[in-house]
């Protein structure tokens, strides 16, 4: 017993795997087979729907067609009656029998005119009488017969059609009717009634059988709200279309077929276009006759899909056994890598399989770690190994392990390194976060790679050596031009400006023959960099054809002192004119950039000084928050300085202008104010109040522009007024110094002396000839 169970389970583990493999080759070949058949037969089916549904849309396009004559042959009947004069001539004078009379003989014209019309009535809202083409004139009592006229009255349309209803005639034979009621008179606001038009149901039935062409098929009327008006049946239908099914076509739009299987057997049902008022026909045609004649089809699919089912058992079968003996040793060899892995053995829940699964996934894995950990490290490592090339901390046994160590593609001879920075950093750096820089870099970064990968046979490698400068060392191989080397830069910057809209300048150094002497190449590009100033920005900028900077001492004190006079006296022009003559001069002399801002600063410098001299506020005139020499250190051109500077000059140049403009005015003021109280005791601080100024600002202003003191000017003014006195008055001194504005005679006669160089008496007796 032992033994049989041993042989047992050595049996079923082996034809369980082969049960799996059997089941799993059935599935995949007879799940085709049957999905083959079965949409086979359905696709016979829907072609065979399609068909008869398109000679059904037809069949209702040529009947719809004849309906709507019928129907717009109505409508056109109650606009002729709405345009009779008559109406409104009766309507007006209804107490009239002859007018009555033609009302009526146009009515019963109107019905003897077509066999479909049962009857004509009018309604006068005046009256409330409602005249018929069958009956005489009656008043309106709200009688179920004369519905019509609620339904009109609560409709906001100028027309209306009602459902079929049964009206008794007077021979008390009912007929079932359809109603087309119009406002009267047509397209006139001022409404006098309403005329409605019945038709024989009868008669639209008669007309849909006419039209009839097709056998075991019914045809309906459906108004716009999904009711049936009328139809024609011939198919043995338990029911008619569906409630449900006449809304939904109501709602649709166009012509078109669906399957309704609500009955057994289901039916095909198609519907026209709506016609002129809103209705539809709609056709509805049992499927029995199609299934019966697709019955042969489907039998036979049904056989040949038995046949292939068997063919694929039997397939199935060998294709499984074949299956087994790979997989067994498989995972003969999974159980020897398990125990190499330490895995534990997953085959006691019963899947062998997932041992394979587990050795694969185990190996991939490490294998995956090991390439992520590397690739993450590789941009950290290559940056490095730039940077310590630039900066030349690598020896040539260094160089080489790193190039093995990071698989790269470079040789050791044959190097030029190429430095890029951002235009106008200090305007980025305000517009722009931290983060958005950086985002900028990564985005130079890639682009100079794929332009170098694109567009030359050459391997590089990248660092950012500054927040607005990258550094490419490029391995040349060979002697690279400089022409070659200024068309990739000037390709460079063409697409950083299209993709990214920056502006950047380039700058090479010369290309070498070892590796060593990268750094050499990094240090010229950074200097021919400098050269930018006076270059301009979007410069390509190569070491070779860089000129001479002139380094020396530059003078600069002719050009400041020439400055402060043309702004003293206000020469906006010649200021300016100064200072394009010195950046005409600094392109000339080739100065390099560190005299150029010493120089701008001097001039800056100048110009704030002379603001100074003119009570002038720096901070007022260019804001709280402005540092100019701050802002001048930013500027990146020659170009750009000059504009900057040219604003300065003009800022401050103008402000003296208004300056000056303002204490001419003031002097007036305070030469006015003297005039016309120099008889009193005055002071500076008097004269000062009575104008508005402070007593300090005002004697320095006055004395600036007019080259002397206040107090001398009143002196002045006082002795003119004294000389008039003493010549054309009698008055004595005393008199004379008090009408002046001198408390003491004795002050009055020591200024007159002083001024005059001889006593007040003495000056009336010479001009008087005393």
């Amino acid at each position: 017993m032992k033994v049989f169970m041993q042989m047992w389970k050595q049996w079923r583990k082996p034809n369980r795997l082969l049960l799996l493999y059997f089941i799993s080759y059935v599935l995949v070949i007879l799940l085709p087979v049957i999905s083959i058949g079965y949409f086979s037969y359905r696709l016979a089916l829907y072609t065979a729907e399609e068909e008869i549904s398109r000679s059904h849309i037809n069949s209702l396009r040529y009947t719809g067609t004849t309906f709507d004559e019928t129907l717009r042959k109505i409508n056109s009947l109650t606009v002729a009656i709405g345009f009779d004069s008559r109406l409104n001539s009766y309507s007006a004078n209804m107490d009239n029998r002859y007018l009555l009379n033609e009302v009526q003989d146009m009515l019963k014209q109107s019905v003897a005119s077509d066999r479909k019309i049962h009857s004509v009535q009018l309604f006068f809202e005046s009256g409330g009488q409602i005249i018929s083409s069958d009956v005489l004139v009656h008043d309106y009592q709200g009688d179920h017969d004369d519905r019509w006229v609620d339904m009109i009255r609560q409709s906001e349309q100028d027309s209306l059609w009602l459902s079929p209803e049964l009206i008794r005639n007077y021979d008390g034979h009912e007929e079932s009717i359809i109603t087309f009621i119009r406002k009267v008179p047509f397209g006139s606001r001022n409404k006098v009634g309403y005329v409605a038009i019945h038709l024989f149901e009868r008669q639209l039935q008669g007309q849909l059988k006419q039209m009839q062409n097709m056998e075991n098929m019914n045809t309906y009327m459906v108004s716009a709200a999904g009711e049936i008006i009328t139809s024609f049946r011939q198919a043995d239908v338990s029911t008619g279309v569906t409630r449900m099914h006449l809304e939904k076509i109501a709602s649709l739009q166009g012509e078109g077929f669906f399957t309704d299987n609500h009955d057994h057997p289901s039916s095909l049902v198609a519907y026209s276009s709506t016609l002129w008022n809103g209705w539809r026909l709609v056709s509805q045609t049992p499927l029995t006759n199609i299934y019966e004649k697709l019955s042969y089809i489907g039998r036979l699919t049904f056989g040949f899909c038995v046949l292939l089912g068997l063919v694929g058992i039997a397939v199935s079968f060998w294709l499984s056994r074949k299956m087994y003996d790979p997989i067994k040793q498989l995972m003969e060899r999974t159980r020897s890598y398990m125990s190499e892995l330490e895995l534990k053995d997953s085959s006691k829940h019963g899947n062998e399989l997932s041992q394979v699964s587990d050795v694969l996934e185990t190996a991939v894995g490490q294998k995956k770690l090991m390439d992520q950990q590397f690739r993450q490290q590789v941009p950290v490592m290559l940056d490095r190994f730039a940077m310590a090339l630039l900066q030349h901390r690598l020896s040539d046994t260094e160089i080489r392990d790193r190039i093995e160590q990071y698989r790269l593609e470079l040789s050791l001879r044959g190097y030029v390194v190429i430095v890029i920075e951002l235009d106008y950093a200090a305007e980025l750096a305000q517009r722009f976060t931290n983060k958005d820089m950086n985002l900028y870099q990564y985005a130079i970064a890639n682009i100079v790679s794929e332009l170098i990968q694109t567009k030359t046979h050459y391997k590089f490698v990248m660092t950012d050596i500054s927040e607005y400068q990258q550094a490419v060392v490029m391995n040349v191989f060979d002697m690279m031009e400089a022409e070659e080397l200024r068309d990739l830069a000037q390709h460079i910057q063409q697409v950083i400006g299209d993709v990214l809209k920056l502006s950047v300048s380039i700058g090479l150094g010369s290309v070498y023959a070892n590796i060593m002497e990268t750094h050499v190449s990094f240090q010229e590009a950074l200097q021919v960099l400098k050269t930018k100033l006076l270059q301009g920005a979007k410069s390509v900028l190569i070491f070779e054809t860089a000129g001479e900077m002139e380094t020396g001492y530059y003078s600069f004190l002719q050009t400041g002192k020439q400055m402060t006079n043309n702004l003293k006296v206000g020469n906006t022009k010649e200021a300016l004119a100064i200072l394009e003559g010195l950046k005409q001069e600094i392109a000339l002399k080739q100065l390099s950039p560190e005299l150029v801002y010493i120089a701008y600063n001097r001039l800056l410098e100048t110009g704030i000084e002379t603001l100074l001299e003119h009570n002038g506020n720096p901070q007022e005139l260019f804001g709280h928050d402005t540092v100019l020499h701050r802002e001048l250190a930013q500027l990146e051109t020659i170009d750009d300085i000059n504009l900057w500077m040219t604003t300065i000059i003009v800022k401050i140049s103008n402000y003296i202008q208004e300056q000056d403009n303002k204490n001419n005015k003031t002097v007036d003021k305070v030469t006015s104010y003297i005039n016309l109280h120099y008889p009193e005791d005055l002071s500076v601080e008097m004269i000062a109040e009575g104008v508005g100024f402070n007593a300090s600002y005002l004697s320095r202003m006055f004395k600036q522009h007019t080259g002397r003191t206040i107090l001398e000017n009143l002196t002045l003014k006082r002795m003119e007024e004294s000389k008039q006195l003493l010549l054309e008055t009698a008055m004595n001194l005393h008199d004379i110094s008090m009408a002046v504005g001198y408390n003491n005679v004795n002050s009055y006669i020591r200024f007159f002396k002083k001024l005059e160089g001889i006593t007040p008496g003495e000056y009336r007796k010479q001009r008087m000839g005393i």
